[in-house]
């Protein structure tokens, strides 16, 4: 069974710096569970809020201002990986939030193990310095007499603190797996070799956390606690095993090719940004006419364009043009494929037929799969 499968469904409720921000539709199945279980703890003091005690009104309100605290520092931590990705010249298609966190997908892989490592550590050192914020307002509001909110800060400090350690677990694709493939990748200097053995521990972690979870269940009569470990561990054990399953199917680059976007020689670099681009965000398209291949443009050579030249520029006096490093045939091998996308400076290959005939696109970091950055 694919759980992933369970996630699908998702309204958009923002759009923070250009990344739409979307929710799982059973989030708020949580969300609702979640202030309702804050809630009861205001009412009847737990640990974190046995120094307050609310009535009916009072603790509802507590408990889905704590609640909407708690989703607003994990899309803090999955913007933090936006954000870091950005500066590494790698835009995000979304952020999600769904039942078990966050994600954030990436449009490609990063380019190097320290920008994988950069974009991995961002999302934890946010989640580390939310929690230390949350604690020191803490402090402040306990010396205040500002009880109730000292007791929220509080329950936001323990959860921000746990997130971050909870995803430095060596578990692809948790940020401490993903930390674990920049090391590996940057030892070996092989990413799918890394990506396998990253992929393994998240596999571990997952079943691990489905056998915690029947103890919980079991032996220490928590049915809620024993239900959460057990899919929190089917959710990241079909994650983790989908990694290495998909790059296993995809073995050429005809596998992994996308239909493939393409401009003419002559139209206008100013054409081409207004209305080819805004419909087809990917960093390289080719350029062609009647099927047959003319060159690779690239948004990184773009950017050395004046504005002023846009809408007097073609694109054929600013793409790459035709070379054996820019175009395969689809039964490539993909590691080569790879490679060459790697090593060609435009992270991109387009994919010709015996004919001639361009029929595919690959781009770097984009075998038919985003990249997805877990919180």
């Amino acid at each position: 069974m694919n759980f992933l499968g369970l996630f699908r469904r998702q309204i958009q409720v923002a759009r923070v710096s250009g990344i739409p921000v979307r929710i799982d539709y059973r989030w708020f199945v949580v969300f609702a569970l979640s202030a309702w279980v804050i809630a009861f703890s205001f009412r009847e003091g737990t640990t974190m809020t046995q120094f307050v005690r609310l009535g009916d009104a009072a603790s509802w309100v507590a408990g889905i201002a704590t609640t909407f605290a708690l989703f607003l520092s994990i899309f803090g931590h999955e913007l933090s990986h936006a954000l870091l990705a950005r500066a590494e010249g790698i835009e995000s298609d979304e952020i999600v939030l769904h039942p078990f966190g966050g994600l954030t997908r990436l449009r490609r892989e990063p380019d190097s193990p320290r920008a994988e490592f950069r974009i991995a550590i961002a999302g934890p050192s946010a989640s580390f310095l939310i929690g230390v914020a949350a604690l020191a307002g803490f402090y402040v509001s306990k010396v205040a007499g500002l009880r109730a909110l000292a007791a929220a800060l509080s329950i936001v400090g323990f959860w921000n603190f746990t997130i971050a350690a909870s995803n430095l677990l060596p578990g692809y694709p948790l940020d401490g797996g993903r930390v674990l493939r920049a090391f590996l990748w940057k030892k070996t200097g092989h990413l799918e070799d890394a990506t396998r053995v990253a992929s393994l521990g998240g596999q571990l972690i997952g079943g691990a956390l489905v056998v915690f979870g029947g103890y919980f269940y079991l032996r220490v009569g928590d049915p809620f606690m024993g239900l959460w470990l057990a899919l929190v561990g089917f959710f990241l054990f079909d994650a983790a095993r989908s990694v290495v399953r998909r790059r296993r199917t995809l073995r050429t680059a005809g596998d992994a090719m996308t239909a493939p976007v393409s401009v003419e020689p002559d139209t206008t670099v100013g054409n081409f940004i207004d209305n080819v681009l805004p419909l087809h965000r990917q960093e390289a398209v080719a350029v062609a006419r009647a099927r047959r291949l003319h060159g690779i443009l690239t948004l990184r050579d773009l950017k050395e364009l004046p504005r002023e030249l846009w809408h007097t520029t073609h694109v054929r006096d600013v793409m790459r043009p035709v070379s054996p490093d820019l175009f395969v045939a689809p039964q490539t091998p993909l590691a080569r494929a790879e490679r060459l996308m790697n090593e060609n400076g435009a992270g991109a290959l387009a994919v010709v037929n015996q004919a001639g005939e361009l029929v595919g696109l690959l781009l770097r970091g984009r075998v038919r799969a985003r990249v997805k950055v877990k919180a």
